[in-house]
């Protein structure tokens, strides 16, 4: 009887154990498992962007200097000292612009000019070409309404010319050929449309410049001082300017 009850009691034991045992696993399996939360990454946000305006086309004539501009008058001078062997020819340019000017090698300031001539016997600082000695005598001297001119107005490109013109010539004097006459015609038919013959002997280029409708007087010349006045040493890009002696300045 004993072992029959001891018996019972074991398999309403172990009954009880399958039971909790079948229950504790469906509750196991049962079990309610969230999902990850998961995050969309968006696309970084642009701030909206102005567009830029365009900008306009740079004029094609802005800063551009025009070479057909009138920027300086330039003479050409006869004076007639002792009619018919003392006389001289030379080159006049004046600046019309408001800034200085090359002319040869010499800068001509804002409101002034520069006469161009070759000289010989009446300078003691060398033979050949001179910067404003002309224009010196010949206002100390009050002969400017004693010359006879022709002026012509010039524009950039043409001053350009003009002052390369110079600046290469020969820088001498010869009694023949290279003389004071010579320079300033042969300068001024290389530069000018208006052509006399560069005669050597000076009484002749005067009578052509009268000739040629020249007017005595009428073209004045700006009076430098006498630091003004240069004698042009050596030709071409490696001329340089020399101040003049005192000697020269008092003939």
């Amino acid at each position: 009887m004993k072992n029959r009850l001891f018996k019972n009691l074991i398999c309403i034991m172990l009954t009880v154990l399958l039971a909790f045992g079948t229950t504790a696993t469906a509750f196991a399996q049962d079990e309610i498992i969230l999902p990850e939360e998961t995050t969309t990454e968006q696309p970084p946000t642009q701030e909206p962007t102005t567009p830029e305006e365009p900008t306009e086309p740079a004029d094609p004539e802005e800063d551009v200097t025009d070479e057909n501009e009138i920027v300086a008058k330039v003479s050409l001078f006869s004076a007639m000292y002792v009619f018919p062997v003392s006389s001289h020819c030379w080159i006049y340019v004046e600046n019309l612009t408001d800034s200085p000017m090359t002319v040869g090698i010499y800068e001509v300031p804002v409101g002034q000019g520069v006469s161009v001539g070759v000289f010989s016997f009446s300078v003691n600082d060398g033979w050949g070409i001179y910067y404003n000695l002309e224009a010196f005598r010949e206002n100390r001297n009050d002969n400017i309404d004693g010359c006879w001119s022709i002026t012509l107005d010039f524009t950039r490109s043409e001053l350009e010319e003009l002052s390369s013109s110079i600046k290469n010539y020969p820088n001498m004097w010869e009694m023949f050929i290279f003389n004071c006459t010579f320079f300033a015609l042969s300068i001024w038919n290389h530069n000018t449309n208006y052509f006399l013959l560069p005669f050597f002997i000076p009484a002749l280029p005067w009578l052509e410049v009268i000739i040629a409708g020249g007017k005595k007087g009428e073209a004045q010349m700006y009076y430098p001082t006498s630091d003004q006045v240069y004698k042009q040493r050596g030709t071409g890009d490696s001329a340089y300017l020399e101040p003049v002696g005192e000697k020269t300045l008092s003939k």
